[in-house]
């Protein structure tokens, strides 16, 4: 092969290997336009108290959202909270096991960070969740995260258009197909406590992120997942597996 022809192989090596990291795009900061729907997301979770807060003003109001916790911060003494947030029809996605900037792991780690965080969740519910959206730490994501998390069978990377703890803003902001950024801590709930009855008021259906993007229903199933750590080097999400 002359020296054109190398070049060119390697050009096109090169696209190749481009297109293959674009492969995967699945992420979203709304839903459709075109339906009255809207999600409100609750990142971090890390005190039970602040969960409680939300959980009440959203069953208080008859609306569903869909929490993002840490798989560090889930702590086994919470699970009725945890399986109550699930009863209600909320939703549970997974917002990694340690809030660290998953564009700057291997796609091993992100691995580890997804599945270490679903065997925490099964384990509270007593039941395998199959959680299928997640959230990137700091709303940072690339195509080889993307990749990383929907081989092990996520459907959606979440991010947000709405990132507003004042009511009067976080309304005017607010369009079909929102998808609304909050935390769970005492002024995200004070903002929810009024915007939400606001939100109702103007039409909006309050669902969670899967029914938003129209993924397929969470169903439970009595195996919980339990992890390996092979798990992070197989190119699919591995059956749930018995707890010892």
């Amino acid at each position: 092969m002359g020296r054109r022809g190398t070049l060119l192989l390697m050009i096109f090596l090169l696209l190749g290997c481009a297109c293959a990291e674009k492969a995967v795009d699945i992420t979203y900061r709304f839903g459709s336009r075109e339906e009255q729907k809207i999600a409100v997301t609750i990142d971090d979770c890390y005190h039970a108290e602040d969960v409680r807060a939300v959980l009440d003003i959203l069953q208080a109001n008859d609306v569903r959202a869909t929490f993002f916790p840490i798989g560090k911060a889930l702590k086994y003494e919470d699970a009725a909270l945890w399986q109550e947030v699930v009863a209600s029809g909320c939703e549970i996605g997974n917002h990694s096991w340690g809030h660290t900037y998953l564009t700057k792991l291997s796609r091993q780690k992100i691995k580890f960070q997804m599945l270490r965080t679903q065997e925490k969740v099964d384990a509270l519910l007593d039941c395998h969740y199959p959680m299928q959206v997640m959230r990137p730490p700091m709303g940072k994501t690339n195509p080889k995260v993307e990749e990383s998390v929907a081989a092990v069978g996520y459907l959606a990377v979440v991010k947000w258009d709405v990132s507003e703890t004042d009511p009067v803003k976080a309304l005017a902001a607010v369009q079909n197909g929102s998808i609304l950024l909050f935390h769970a801590r005492k002024k995200d709930a004070k903002c929810l406590s009024v915007l939400i009855p606001q939100l109702v008021a103007e039409g909006y259906q309050l669902v969670t992120v899967s029914e938003l993007l129209g993924l397929p229903e969470i169903v439970c199933s009595a195996e919980k997942y339990v992890y390996h750590r092979r798990d992070t080097e197989e190119n699919i999400r591995p059956d749930a597996v018995p707890q010892n």
